[in-house]
């Protein structure tokens, strides 16, 4: 259940490492001028069509920018996503904040139906110098395809519902460990998502997603 929290501290030492050398970059003012009126969005889709290493980091570098200015959420807009109710599932447990010390704000909710049952929805807010980088790295994480598949699990990141995603759908085993998936995507190319539903399959996690406040996302 702490899967997600386990790797962040790797995520993170990779994004300030990538954060610094971003840093290096200097463009005369014409040039700055023409890079704001480039959306977030154009900067993904130019992710998604590599050509080598050295233009990922390039891309990489250009979504970090566009992150750094961002103003975080608030305590308020991130209890806002995460509500006291989700589809009929009452909120049994809810933290928010800064993580690791840095400025980096994130909040996650659970939603429980039994004991045997229950929704987790995390977030990360890609707003800011060390949460760009983080973020910046998932997204380079979802542009590349890949399938893993074994007797009890089935893990990919792809299109999914429309996104780039990585998902997971665990079987289980009966008697032992009960049905388990989880859903990662960027939400708005700033906001890393992770829906992880305990008891339940992938196919009906995914009926969650149309559910999440995404209104109070700015």
């Amino acid at each position: 259940m702490k899967r997600q929290w386990k790797v962040m501290p790797v995520l993170l030492g990779l994004g300030l490492l990538v954060a610094s050398c971003g840093n290096s970059k200097s463009s005369e003012g014409g040039e700055d001028a023409k890079e704001k009126e480039t959306g977030i969005s154009d900067v993904v889709k130019g992710v998604s069509n590599l050509g080598n290493l050295s233009d990922g980091a390039k891309k990489l570098e250009d979504l970090q920018a566009k992150l750094k200015s961002e103003k975080p959420l608030s305590s308020e807009e991130l209890k806002a996503f995460l509500p006291e109710s989700l589809d009929g599932l009452k909120r049994t447990s809810y933290s928010g904040g800064s993580m690791y010390g840095a400025e980096v704000v994130s909040g996650e909710a659970t939603y429980t139906v039994d004991n045997q049952k229950e929704i987790k929805v995390n977030i990360i807010d890609g707003a800011g110098e060390t949460a760009s980088a983080i973020v910046g790295l998932a997204q380079m994480g979802f542009m590349v395809d890949s399938e893993k598949i074994t007797d009890t699990e089935i893990e990919k990141t792809g299109e999914f519902e429309g996104k780039r995603a990585k998902t997971t759908d665990s079987k289980g085993v009966e008697g032992s460990t009960a049905k388990s998936s989880e859903i990662s995507y960027l939400e708005k190319d700033r906001y890393l998502i992770t829906l992880r539903g305990n008891g339940y399959s992938l196919d009906e996690l995914k009926g969650f997603l149309s559910k999440l406040n995404l209104s109070a996302l700015k």
